[in-house]
């Protein structure tokens, strides 16, 4: 029997984040993201209000959350899994920041060369042994219906993930705030992408779209 999969990117944050790469920070959503979230409310198929809700722990994920209001009886799991990349050094710099100061780390993160840290960061290969751990707790589990909350860079990786893509096409993926993308998965693990909706066109950064 198949399971059903929604996930969604978290609306828009304040503009002076906007082109910058944010890992760890948590930022309250911009009055734009909140709209956008209310918005969100109308697009969220029936079923994923009955289902299980897996969130990253931070601050921007958990407002996301309140204002979609999911049924009480639905408590959503904050996973350290859903967090998004560690940037280390390079969190709150711009793309062309990075080009100017490091543009040889910058390609190898561009070629996602698993081996690759990020200066006081974490790695792609932890990034992406992370991802792969998620997604085998959500294969392995006996849910139908799925909804994950989280952040652009994680979101594409695991779409790479459940398509069995390889993790370097993760830039095929662009992931706008409040995009929500509907997969199903089949018993022999086989993924289809079904529908993607973008409730906001903003590009936040180069990472990942």
């Amino acid at each position: 029997m198949k399971k059903s999969l929604c996930l969604l990117r978290h609306p828009s944050l304040p503009a002076e984040y906007g082109g910058r790469y944010l890992g760890r920070k948590e930022v309250s959503l911009s009055e734009k993201g909140v709209q956008e979230a209310e918005r969100i409310k109308e697009k969220i198929q029936e079923k994923f209000r009955k289902g299980i809700v897996y969130s990253s722990p931070t601050k921007q994920c958990k407002e996301t959350l309140e204002t979609l209001e999911f049924p009480k009886e639905i408590q959503a799991g904050f996973r350290e899994e859903l967090q998004e990349l560690d940037f280390g050094e390079w969190e709150g710099r711009s793309f062309s920041e990075l080009a100017e100061l490091n543009p040889e780390d910058l390609k190898k993160f561009a070629d996602f060369s698993p081996a690759f840290r990020f200066p006081k960061g974490e790695s792609l290969n932890e990034f992406q042994t992370r991802a792969k751990g998620f997604k085998d707790h959500i294969l392995s589990s006996p849910d139908r219906s799925v909804f994950i909350l989280s952040h652009g860079g994680i979101l594409s990786i695991l779409l790479c993930s459940f398509l069995d893509l390889p993790f370097s096409f993760y830039t095929k993926f662009r992931i706008s705030p409040s995009t929500l993308v509907y997969l199903d998965i089949f018993r022999n693990g086989q993924a289809v992408l079904t529908d993607l909706i973008r409730v906001s066109s903003t590009r936040r950064s180069e990472w990942p779209g």
